[in-house]
């Protein structure tokens, strides 16, 4: 289990006290949940030097792997950036390599796959055309987002919302209003600290935080960030946006794992049952199934929408 290394290098109160056996199992977690350079990178940031050689190793082979691979989607995701540029049309560039390089202080700090892409509603076909300019084929239109992909088989999604359909009454506009120019850029913006952390907690959510992945990515936010996340307006805009529900699960799951959170910046609510554990998230990517996996399935699928219209959209879901 690798939960109790992570607890260590976010909490100084922490310590970790393990035999050689127990990094052993903690590395095939970190694998499992492909954590590999974010915890190189936290153990580095912090200074941790009393890991065994072998973890440490190991730790750096992937890491060395991943960055390699986060150079070509940094260089991709820069092209697609300087077209959009180019051609006057906005785009905010969302997770990937400038999360990474944003939060966790470097672009190869969590290893990417795909290039996420927020554009106006508006310049949907022009965007679309923009990124087939480039070498890319348009595969589909689904839910909330296009799809293109190079002949390489990278993926550029373009979003022009964040949140699935049906599944709640998000309004974007408050996004591009608060968003900041991107460093040399007129048209290439970023999401303001709040809204990437919104975004960040929506998004593992959506995706029912069956990865340690999303539960990382909003508590380095939170230790990132500090005081600029402003709880009270979060929720606010997620009570408008009828996620209110989903912004809760997420933060509850990562105050219940990292429970020095509540002392070190306490949530504005009172956690709720998720029925998530990492056990539960754990075995599932092993194939096992317990009863308590589906409760936490049926939590996510039933029992995470703000009004019953929008539950009853989730109705067509799989689990």
């Amino acid at each position: 289990m690798v939960l109790p290394l992570l607890q260590a290098l976010y909490d100084p109160n922490r310590e970790l006290a393990w035999k050689p056996s127990q990094y052993e199992s903690a590395l095939k977690d970190i694998e499992l949940f492909s954590l590999s350079s974010q915890v190189y990178h936290l153990m580095k940031s912090k200074e941790i030097d009393q890991m065994p050689d072998f973890f440490v190793d190991r730790l750096r082979e992937k890491h060395t792997k991943g960055l390699h691979q986060n150079l070509l989607m940094k260089h991709k995701e820069q092209e697609s950036i300087t077209k959009f540029e180019s051609e006057g049309l906005h785009v905010i560039p969302l997770k990937g390599v400038h999360f990474a390089e944003r939060y966790f202080g470097h672009f190869a700090a969590r290893v990417c796959s795909d290039i996420d892409l927020l554009v106006p509603v508006s310049q949907l076909d022009r965007s679309i055309a923009c990124i087939e300019e480039i070498g890319y084929d348009f595969e589909i239109i689904k839910d909330h987002h296009a799809r293109l992909h190079n002949k390489e088989g990278l993926m550029i999604e373009l979003h022009w919302t964040l949140d699935k359909q049906h599944w709640s009454d998000l309004h974007i506009e408050p996004f591009w209003r608060d968003a900041e120019a991107l460093k040399n850029y007129r048209s290439v913006k970023q999401l303001s600290d709040l809204h990437t952390f919104y975004f960040i907690c929506l998004h593992g959510a959506r995706h029912q935080m069956d990865s340690m992945r999303y539960v990382l990515d909003i508590v380095q936010m939170i230790h990132h960030c500090g005081d600029r996340l402003d709880y009270k307006k979060l929720m606010e805009q997620a009570v408008i946006d009828k996620t209110n529900k989903r912004i809760q699960a997420a933060l509850s799951i990562v105050y219940q794992q990292f429970p020095h959170l509540h002392e070190w910046k306490p949530l504005p609510f009172s956690v709720i049952e998720t029925h998530w554990s990492y056990d539960v998230i754990r075995d599932a990517k092993l194939g096992i199934r317990t009863k308590n996996y589906f409760l936490y399935k049926f939590f996510f699928k039933h029992l995470i929408f703000d009004t019953i219209r929008h539950q009853m959209k989730s109705l067509r879901r799989a689990y």
